[in-house]
């Protein structure tokens, strides 16, 4: 008997420190990157880093390339039943995994167990064989749902939230798909904008040298963005022009278009006031002459391309008939005269602005994701894009006030 209660008492010991690692709340020994409150602590380790430690300016690196390691533990402090989980990770704040989890179990106090150890492939929802389609930041959040033993009818969440640096950050990232996409998208809307300012400028030069003729034989060569128009056919006038006749009227008025720089007959340049061309030996008379001839032969063919209720810039319609802008211009002004054609408006690229000025404001987020790690969402993205499409369309309407021109022709 005496040799038996010593070791009786070793294994009460033994038992009863076994017990108390299981038992002794974990509030006693505060855990290192933890999560939860004082009543529930979870752990959650994304590649070895605890979410707890992980935000926007320290983001857990991640490479498509290999799973994404996910393992999760719980430490049950009170007694409590654990109602739910749930696990997202969204990507521009769109959830990209969504996976809840129904447990509605009751834990005594001191319980611990590791609830997940999994490898997830990140790679086939963010890329394809590999290659990253996406670049930036995704966030992730765990929480759970638990209530008291001794409140059962009040339930409470706690929760933990990561993020995860897909790709590189900084210039570096500017190489890759994301990046690279990003960059081209950028580079075709600053064009694509310049472009149309550019238009808009020519727009506006074109408005300038229209407005205060009362003819089109006042401007002499219509600018290429003016807008031509036709009227549309009428049945007591089938608009049977003698050909002769428009001709005729047509060589008169494009008389006065002949600008006197280049030679019309052989293109050569026209030094001022020289009586002759210094190549073919033309007279400026008959220059003049036969600059006209040669718009007034096209005059026939011009009433062809421009149908009916038809209408197209001036530059368009010299393409159509294969002449030089200052020719179809000068064209364009005599039949404006004759009453044929008739113009309003000059050609502004409207849309071109306001869409390329949306394209630009949207890249915004896009950058600030991929240099500096940004979080935004499909609704930050949305406002911006608005803000630049109002913005654009504010700047574009202000220029096509500043190009209005005064109507000519229909007389």
């Amino acid at each position: 008997m005496k040799r038996s209660l010593p070791e009786l008492l070793s294994l009460l010991m033994i038992t009863g420190l076994l017990w108390s690692f299981i038992l002794v709340p974990v509030q006693s020994l505060p855990p290192t990157g933890w999560s939860g409150d004082d009543n529930f602590h979870f752990l959650v380790e994304v590649n070895n880093v605890s979410a707890y430690h992980s935000n926007l300016s320290s983001p857990i690196p991640v490479d498509l390339s290999t799973a994404l390691a996910i393992e999760l533990s719980i430490n049950v402090i009170e007694n409590l039943t654990l109602h739910s989980g749930l696990f997202t990770m969204s990507y521009l704040s769109i959830p990209i995994i969504n996976q809840p989890f129904d447990i509605n179990t009751f834990l005594p106090s001191g319980f611990s167990a590791d609830l997940l150890n999994e490898s997830l492939d990140i790679g086939t929802i963010l890329g394809v064989g590999g290659l990253s389609l996406f670049s930036g930041t995704v966030t992730g959040v765990f929480s759970f749902t638990y209530s008291l033993l001794t409140d059962p009818d009040t339930n409470v969440t706690v929760t933990e939230d990561f993020v995860l640096q897909v790709g590189p950050t900084g210039p570096a990232a500017i190489m890759s798909v994301t990046g690279l996409i990003t960059l081209g998208f950028t580079v075709m809307s600053v064009f694509g904008l310049l472009m149309a300012m550019d238009d808009f400028q020519q727009g506006i030069l074109a408005a300038r040298k229209m407005r205060g003729a009362k003819r089109g034989s006042d401007v002499g060569i219509f600018p290429r963005a003016v807008v031509l128009r036709r009227r549309p056919r009428r049945k007591k006038d089938q608009e049977s022009v003698d050909k002769e006749e428009l001709k005729r009227r047509v060589s008169e008025a494009a008389g006065k278009a002949w600008d006197g720089k280049r030679c019309p007959k052989c293109g050569k340049k026209w030094k001022v006031d020289a009586p002759n061309c210094s190549k073919c030996k033309i007279e400026s008379s008959a220059a003049v002459a036969y600059f006209s001839q040669d718009i007034a032969d096209y005059a026939p063919k011009a009433m062809k391309v421009m149908r009916p209720k038809s209408k197209m810039p001036v530059g368009k319609f010299s393409k159509k008939l294969k002449l030089k802008p200052n020719k179809g211009g000068a064209l364009a002004a005599a039949m404006t005269d004759m009453g044929i054609f008739q113009t309003k408006s000059v050609k502004v690229p409207l849309m071109k602005v306001a869409f390329a000025g949306m394209t630009l404001s949207g890249t915004y987020w896009s950058w600030m994701q991929i240099l500096s790690g940004a979080i935004p969402s499909w609704i930050d993205l949305l406002i911006t894009a608005t803000i630049g499409l109002v913005v654009s369309v504010a700047i574009a309407y202000f220029m096509n006030w500043l190009a209005r021109v005064p109507p000519l022709g229909y007389d």
